[in-house]
């Protein structure tokens, strides 16, 4: 399989939520990030994050004002990393309906 059209993407992103990267937001970006067929990969202190694992993102702790990098491979990889910076950066962070 050819890689051609594929891109591999990274963002450094901010934690806006007040509370951190609680239940909520991580809902919503592993909602978000599995409506694209790109991989992804969310880096916070130097560990590697599923971006589309509710159980690895878990693990991820990151409190408000923190940076995460996130990590994007596939032929949708510009639409999900912005899709998935906003999801980051909003202060109140929810699944959509």
């Amino acid at each position: 399989m050819s890689d051609a059209g594929q891109n591999l993407l990274k963002r450094v992103v901010k934690i806006k939520n007040p509370n951190g990267f609680h239940m909520r937001p991580k809902a919503a970006f592993v909602e978000a990030a599995s409506r694209f067929i790109s991989d992804v990969k969310l880096v916070w202190e130097g560990q590697t994050f599923n971006g589309k694992s509710m159980f690895e993102l878990m693990l991820v702790a990151a409190p408000e004002d923190s940076e995460v990098l996130i990590e994007v491979f596939g032929p949708d990889s510009h639409s999900a990393l912005d899709e998935l910076e906003k999801v980051l950066a909003e202060e109140d962070a929810s699944i959509s309906s």
